[in-house]
């Protein structure tokens, strides 16, 4: 069986953009249009490649970085990055003014979150204690440091110190064990 190509809705992408010129100025637009080398224009219900996020991401990080970052954390860094400009969205504005201080529940429900951002992309959940939960992501595109900084990220926006343990637990299979403290 064929497994789809995993997109991710033109909305989020645009959040990167919007991002990268309040933080930059419009500058850094055309100095990331000039790096990624196509248009960076997508409506906000189009499906977009996460292949093709990642790469916009990654020079939206080169943009904003205070310094170099080293290859080894760029994976880590980009997934952080994209948190922080999720959480500029409007999905995530009424998410999070709902829900910020219920991590866990959101991490419970990461599949259910993901089917309104992703297409192609399975997150399931497993409750592992009372301050953990594992998350299995399946056919994403991301290198599995990503996810591990995005929901470290998450993790740190809503008031949790604690710790992302990422491993592939087969080919394009990706479990997150994601611990806090009380």
């Amino acid at each position: 069986m064929e497994t789809k190509k995993p997109t991710i809705k033109g909305m989020f992408v645009n959040s990167h953009l919007k991002t990268l010129v309040k933080a930059k100025g419009k500058w850094a637009l055309l100095a990331l249009q000039k790096a990624y080398g196509k248009p960076l224009k997508f409506s906000n219900l189009q499906d977009v490649p996460v292949r093709e996020e990642i790469k916009i991401i990654e020079h939206c990080l080169d943009l904003t970085a205070k310094k170099p970052v080293p290859p080894e954390a760029r994976s880590y860094e980009a997934g952080r990055l994209h948190f922080t400009n999720f959480v500029t969205t409007p999905f995530a504005n009424i998410l999070f003014s709902q829900f910020k201080k219920q991590f866990k529940m959101l991490m419970m429900l990461s599949g259910k979150i993901a089917g309104h951002v992703f297409n192609g992309v399975e997150f399931e959940s497993q409750d592992t204690g009372s301050t953990s939960v594992k998350v299995t992501m399946k056919n994403n595109d991301y290198p599995i440091d990503h996810f591990r900084g995005f929901f470290q990220e998450w993790m740190n926006y809503s008031g949790l110190v604690g710790e992302v343990k990422a491993k592939e637990a087969a080919p394009n299979i990706f479990e997150y064990e994601i611990a806090w403290k009380k």
